[in-house]
């Protein structure tokens, strides 16, 4: 046993005080008149006896008093087995602040979050004034705070993305940091650890959330990527449920600015996903901001799912041929989705023709060196390509294009003479044709062509003659593409131009071709995002993200006509944001929360032991548990066991009976 004031145990010597007060009251006499002298002798003995065990029983509670009052004031404790040092002055608390902490605890409605501000306030309180204490403030550390001042940064944290990782880098050698967090499975990695150093004592401080469900809206995306005005559309709306219980009737609305677009109602089993689709016809010329919401509580955070719904530009088609024909500009001239350019072969301008979405080779009988390295470049950038084989016996060039694109092809003349076969009829489960057939009739009249070309390996094989062989192919390049065509375009050569099949063949090529410029929406904590944008490299200038009156700088870099930027850390809130070059609207961005907060489980104590293992020695794991009992933990564990309120018990039974004994004896 130990005294933390070991200075007031010289009080101790008023224990002398009872002790000479007792000797000298027992020499008192008191005289006592009585007439019978056999009643007084009987009379003494009794009085005699009784007063001698009264006034020891009062002293031993007099001096018994005096002692424990001396005690409790020295403040005497048993010594832990992990003392706390002495020059202890660096305690730093962490406070999980990630939105799961929207959960609320088994046995009462207080959030997860406004529990720990409790027990960090709990914790708080454990230590001397003169300690020092570092409250990690979302992206920020507040250290060289004293009590209150710790305190009141507690209070003041709210909810935002999770960042604590950051934070234990910052350990210093024998200091003590609490982590009190909910231990998310999804989020919480015991390598976050690895940078705290090993001197330091830290506190794992588990919360236990009674939430039994959440559901959480993954992601949304178009059925059709390519969005026009006035045209149907379907809304794919991906959600899940990460709770154990089955929910029913969750409401989900769909917004397309403040308006309500639609409004369905869907059942999700627990741990299940479900998709909901809402078809909607998009009336807007312009970028609108759209959001999907639901109801469900507790967790709040992921019940909105915020996205930008824009028009699609047209698809840049451009054709090079050897002489200007009409067979293509007919058919892509008249859609306002399309916009058709023609270069001849001997004059092509290649800064236009690399912007293009999909280029088409019609019938070129001599492919110069620069077009095929252009087209095959092209398609490695991701790009799209369509070969369409010249007519009569020249075709140059065209062997070490193939074998730029690793696409085991070859040409051979054809002309009116050579043979026609007529197409197989084409598989309608092939999502190429997708839409395009209303009615499928396996016995329609296909169109005719020679063969003028052909190649193996294809990634699919879209259309074949009948004996089998490949007319219309698909390769995949990379991210890039090439549709090869085993006949030219001429009628005498193929009755494809004349077939009703012939638009929306090349329909489908074409839109085939079309890349979404940039998502939908982008998730909170992405490290690089890149955007098309319309601004030379040259132009002076950065890109700024606005929302409101606010405004964040990111990293960035412009090349290749795409703004590659980070996003900023300090984007904590969700939401629509746009970004500006010159205070100009370059694009609209939307922002959610990561998803990966919306699963509920969590680490027990038990696990996070069993995670550690003998490696982490330093680190201590508490058990579910109120403040009282975390803070008589680490008490008894860095502070001993302080036995001044058992003292202090005593002296006020010792008291007591004193003042008993006084009045019954």
């Amino acid at each position: 046993m130990a005294f933390l004031y070991p200075v007031f145990l010289f009080a101790l010597a008023a224990i002398s005080v009872p002790v000479v007060l007792h000797l000298i009251q027992l020499r008192k006499t008191k005289k006592i008149v009585f007439s019978n002298v056999k009643f007084i002798q009987q009379s003494k003995n009794i009085t005699a006896s009784q007063r001698n065990i009264k006034e020891w029983l009062i002293l031993i509670c007099r001096i018994l008093f005096i002692t424990f009052l001396v005690l409790a004031f020295s403040q005497p404790f048993i010594p832990a087995n992990t003392g706390l040092n002495a020059d202890t002055r660096d305690v730093k608390l962490v406070l999980d602040t990630s939105y799961s902490m929207q959960q609320t605890k088994a046995d009462n409605d207080l959030t997860l979050l406004e529990t720990g501000k409790e027990l960090a306030s709990s914790i708080i309180n454990l230590f001397p004034s003169q300690t020092y204490f570092s409250v990690f403030l979302n992206n920020s550390v507040k250290d060289q705070l004293q009590k209150e001042e710790a305190i009141t940064q507690i209070e003041e944290l709210s909810f935002v993305g999770n960042t604590f990782p950051s934070f234990f880098k910052n350990t210093k050698p024998d200091s003590h940091l609490f982590f009190i967090s909910d231990f998310q499975k999804s989020s919480f990695k015991l390598s976050s650890l690895n940078s705290a150093d090993s001197s330091a004592q830290i506190h794992l401080v588990p919360l236990e959330s009674g939430a039994k469900h959440n559901i959480v809206i993954d992601s949304v995306f178009l059925e059709d990527e390519f969005l026009r005005a006035e045209v149907e559309n379907k809304l794919h709306i991906l959600l899940r449920n990460t709770g154990n219980n089955d929910v029913e009737d969750i409401p989900v609305k769909f917004f397309i600015g403040k308006e309500q677009a639609a409004v369905l109602s869907i059942d999700i089993p627990a741990q299940q996903k479900k998709e909901a689709v809402i078809n909607f016809r998009f009336s807007k010329a312009n970028s609108q901001q759209a959001s999907i919401s639901i109801e469900d509580y507790p967790v709040t955070f992921d019940n909105t799912y915020f996205f930008n719904l824009s028009p699609s530009n047209p698809i840049s088609i451009v054709s090079i041929e050897d002489s200007r024909s009409t067979a293509l500009s007919d058919l892509y001239k008249t859609e306002p989705l399309f916009r058709f350019t023609t270069y001849t072969s001997e004059q092509v301008d290649y800064s236009q023709v690399i912007l293009a979405d999909i280029i088409i080779l019609k019938g070129v009988s001599s492919l110069s060196t620069g077009v095929a390295a252009m087209v095959a470049n092209f398609v490695k950038e991701g790009g799209t390509v369509v070969v369409i084989p010249p007519a009569g016996t020249k075709a140059e060039g065209y062997t070490s294009f193939f074998q730029n694109l690793n696409i085991a092809a070859t040409l051979q003349a054809a002309n009116s003479q050579s043979i026609k076969t007529n197409l197989l009829a084409p598989d309608p489960a092939n999502i190429f044709f997708k839409s395009v057939f209303s009615n499928f009739d396996p016995k329609m009249q296909m169109p005719e062509a020679v063969r003028s070309a052909s190649w193996s390996r294809a990634s699919e094989d879209i259309l074949k003659y009948r004996g089998g062989s490949a007319f219309l192919s698909r390769f995949d390049r990379g991210n890039g593409q090439v549709y090869l065509m085993a006949a030219p375009l001429e009628q005498e050569l193929n009755s494809l131009v004349n077939h009703a099949f012939f638009v929306p063949l090349f329909y489908k090529m074409a839109l085939s071709s079309y890349k979404q410029e940039q998502q939908l929406a982008y998730m909170l904590g992405l490290n690089t995002i890149s955007i098309p944008v319309n601004v030379s490299a040259k132009k002076e200038g950065i890109f700024k993200i606005k929302k409101d009156s606010v405004e964040f700088i990111p990293e960035q870099q412009l090349r290749g006509g795409k703004l590659y930027f980070t996003i900023p850390e300090a984007i904590e809130q969700a939401g629509f944001y746009t970004l500006t070059h010159q205070d100009s609207v370059v694009s609209n961005l939307a922002f959610n929360y990561d998803r990966a907060e919306s699963e509920l489980a969590q680490y027990t104590p038990d696990e996070l032991r069993a995670m550690l293992g003998e490696k982490y020695k330093n680190i201590q794991v508490y058990d579910y548990s109120d403040n009282f009992t975390v803070k008589g933990e680490f008490e008894k564990r860095y502070f001993g066991v302080k036995l001044w309120k058992y003292c202090l018990i005593l002296c006020l039974f010792f008291l007591m009976a004193e003042i008993a004994l006084i009045r019954i004896l």
